[in-house]
Parts: structure tokens; sequence; C-alpha cells
């Protein structure tokens, strides 16, 4: 499974945020939520959409998954293709191309614009087997923001597809190495700000401190972050807030 459309196109419920001071957006972010009930409500989602909207000044996408809300096709309970990921991938492709294709029709004097590719829970993984095309110079390196990766659970998810999964991010930080980059990138992966992933620590369980440690030992760029909250768990509730600091720590630091 590769960039290109691997699922019929369903409308989907979309929110597109402009910096509530009026001002024109000066990047762009996009953030997938998790699944099992999830939505673009969901608070890690939202807290970390009014952060970028507001404090980072960007344009902020969110949408209902497949099935949830406003949005059209069927959910993971009905699909196997939702549930293995095939069409929340394909969806955050498009989703990613329409939304940098609307930015730069509104703006189209953009240069060196922010691009923040996100997602929480099953929303990380769609983010992290995304790649923006490379038919838009006016976007700055992207920078990806992986909240609550479910590495524990990626197996479950992904089944047969949870080793791709994995993989896709580890090539992010060492440049190389997955096998359904786009061929437009010829083997080699696009150039990334950074990459920074948040985790709650009573989510993380034996296989996170495995993959996280040969995650580290594949950042041959050097744009890695990784962190864990201490007493947050994966749906964050009072520790949510925590997501943010965290995030702006991190960019603080680039």
């Amino acid at each position: 499974m590769g960039q290109g459309p691997s699922h019929d196109e369903v409308h989907l419920e979309t929110r597109v945020e402009n910096p509530k001071n009026g001002k024109d957006p000066q990047g762009l972010a996009l953030i997938a939520h998790g699944r099992l009930g999830g939505t673009f409500d969901q608070p890690p989602v939202r807290l970390l959409a009014e952060y970028l909207r507001d404090e980072r000044q960007l344009r902020v996408v969110t949408w209902n998954a497949r099935g949830m809300g406003g949005s059209g096709g069927g959910n993971e309970w009905t699909h196997l293709g939702v549930w293995l990921g095939d069409a929340g991938i394909s969806d955050y492709h498009r989703m990613l191309r329409e939304s940098m294709t609307a930015y730069v029709e509104d703006f189209p004097e953009a240069k060196e614009a922010p691009l923040f590719i996100c997602g929480y829970s099953a929303g990380a993984i769609f983010a992290g087997c995304s790649r923006p095309p490379i038919s838009f110079p006016q976007f700055a390196p992207a920078h990806y923001v992986l909240i609550s990766y479910p590495v524990d659970l990626n197996p479950l998810i992904g089944i047969h597809k949870s080793g791709s999964y994995f993989r896709s991010v580890e090539a992010l930080v060492q440049g190389h190495g997955w096998e359904n980059l786009p061929a437009e990138f010829h083997g080699k992966e696009p150039e990334v700000t950074g990459v920074f992933t948040v985790t709650g620590q009573l989510e993380t369980f034996v296989f996170y401190g495995m993959w996280t440690g040969i995650l580290g030992s594949k950042n041959a760029r050097n744009i890695l972050k990784q962190v864990v909250v201490e007493g947050a768990g994966h749906a964050w509730g009072d520790k949510a807030p925590r997501i943010v600091e965290e995030v702006n720590k991190w960019l603080s630091t680039l």
C-alpha cells in the first residue's frame, strides 16, 4: 500500500480553522483522531488544534473518520480495511493533498510555510504513514507530532501491516527504509524538520520500550524527540494540557 488511494473516497466531515485573531495563517497543520468512538473533538486533538491555530498561527484541519459524526462510509467495526488502517491512511493522504492545495490557492505568495502532520492514537499511525507530495515547494519540511502512538496495540490494529506502520516512522528519522514510500521520492525520505512523540506513562508496556529503543537507534537524521508524561494514560484526562506543554517545549528547541 503506497501513497495512492486504496479505498473509494467518501465524504469526511471536516473542520478548517484559521487563527482567531483574524490574521492570515502562517502555515498548515493536520490532526487525525483515534478510533473506537473517537472524533475530532477528542481533548488531545482539540487542545493541539487550538495551540497550533492560535499560538503558532496555523490553519488547522481536522476531520471525523469514516462512519463517525457526519462522515460517510463504514467504521472499523463494519469494514476490515478500516480496521487495518487502509482507509484511515488513504483518507489522511487525501486530506493532506487537498489541504495543501487549498492553502496554496488561498495564499499563493506562501514560502517556507510550516507544515505539521499530526495524529492521536490510531491517527498517529495514519500521520506516520503520510508524506507531503513533492509538488508543493511552498512548504517547509514537515514537523511530525505523534500523540499516544499505539505501540503495543499496533499489531492488533494493523495485523500483518503493523511492521510496515512501524517502519514508516523509523524511516522518517533514518532517511530510508520504508517499503511503501511513494515512488516519487525514489527511495529517499523527504526532508523533515522534526519528529516528536508524546506518550502517557500509563500506556507504556513491554513493547513500547523495545520499539522506542529501536526508533532512537535509527535516528540518523538527529530529528527525533520522545517524551513520556508521568501519570498520563491513553485518554489523557486531566493530563491532556501536558501534550501542548511538551509540544511547545520541543518547538522552542528547533
